[in-house]
């Protein structure tokens, strides 16, 4: 396998979603605040004294429910404000150290800071650190595990021999719960040697380019019989830019797909290449 690529794109998209955040957040308060200040005056000016008062003690309960709202909304920018500054400096070494003091130290074990963490890891290339990430999970959030068990497999996958590989992603494969669970069957189907090659042609109706793409190369690779028809659908797929999206949506919904980007265009590259009697 390659090595894994450094690759921040949903990281990148989140950090401008958040910095985003920070700029409304301060003018979410200042404009909620000069409203009020505004429209408590100008119902004194229009309804008179006498009047307002009594539009306001019809009107306070609402009132203290909105106020309740934005602090809600504002407690949640202030204890998450270091997140929101680490992503708008590109510091993925400290927000890797503030997302595991979250994760680990404080065992806030979500689906936002394990997703959020998994993407860091990525783009800083530790992949050693997910086999960590993987048993606190495992631990303290089992229920989570389908959802990002593919991706913390990564790096058995890159270093781990056939035995392990099996030992850890047939579980997935099987679960239907499993998120890309097709890259689950791809990695079992192709640490099985001879006995994944039924899985890998089924696997050739892939809804996941890149999982159809190394489905047919390892097929091809092994001359199965039962491959020229494949090929031909999946070239005529691949053919023009409908074939690059297709692959960048695998990438956006997968992170494996981003660390397997290079083997991906590689056996496309085979593929379109190929003469099909």
């Amino acid at each position: 396998m390659t090595a894994p690529l450094a690759s921040s794109r949903l990281i990148f998209i989140i950090g401008v979603i958040l910095v985003r955040f920070k700029s409304i957040f301060w003018l979410f308060n200042i404009v909620v605040v000069l409203a009020l200040v505004i429209f408590t005056i100008s119902s004194f000016f229009l309804f008179g004294r006498e009047y307002a008062a009594v539009y306001w003690g019809n009107m306070w309960m609402i009132l203290v429910l909105f106020v309740v709202l934005i602090g809600v909304l504002d407690v949640f920018f202030i204890r998450n404000w270091k997140l929101f500054d680490l992503l708008e400096k590109e510091d993925w070494p400290g927000l890797m150290g503030w997302l595991e003091d979250r994760i680990y130290t404080r065992g806030r074990v979500n689906r936002i800071y394990t997703g959020l963490y998994l993407n860091t890891i990525l783009s800083t290339g530790r992949l050693e650190t997910l086999v960590r990430l993987e048993n606190e999970i495992r631990e303290k959030k089992p229920a989570m595990f389908p959802r990002f068990g593919v991706s913390m497999g990564i790096d058995r996958l890159r270093k781990g021999g056939s035995p392990e590989i099996l030992s850890y992603f047939t579980p997935l494969a099987e679960d239907p719960k499993t998120v890309g669970r097709d890259w689950a069957r791809w990695c079992r189907a192709m640490a099985s040697g001879d006995d994944g090659t039924e899985e890998l042609v089924r696997l050739m109706e892939s809804p996941d380019m890149s999982v159809r793409i190394l489905a047919a190369d390892l097929l091809d690779g092994r001359g199965d019989e039962r491959i020229p028809e494949g090929l031909r659908r999946l070239q005529a797929d691949l053919a023009g830019s409908a074939g690059d999206k297709a692959i960048q949506r695998s990438r956006e919904d997968n992170l494996i797909a981003v660390v397997l980007c290079a083997n991906v265009r590689e056996a496309r590259e085979r593929i379109q290449s190929r003469t099909i009697d």
